[in-house]
């Protein structure tokens, strides 16, 4: 679990989906935030965010089942770092 740690998360429409608003996003929060570390995670099925956050820097450090509201189960998140 990453209690007291300052996470990273975030929802895109899936209409929005590959149009680089995440991306963008990220980009603009890494330059107000000046946390380090910084903490994310993403479905491990998740490929296009696992992508949004390596791209921005952050690092895979495991992984962990937790709840998704969004889908109603128990799913496998990956969970990243930004130094």
């Amino acid at each position: 679990m990453l209690e007291g740690r300052t996470e990273v998360t975030y929802w895109i429409e899936r209409a929005a989906w590959g149009a680089g608003i995440a991306t963008r996003a990220v980009a603009l929060l890494l330059k107000e935030v000046p946390t380090r570390p910084l903490h994310a995670r993403a479905a491990s099925d998740n490929a296009g965010s696992l992508q949004v956050l390596r791209k921005s820097g952050f690092k895979i450090i495991g992984t962990e089942t937790s709840f998704a509201a969004a889908r109603k189960d128990e799913i496998e998140e990956t969970i990243l770092r930004l130094d």
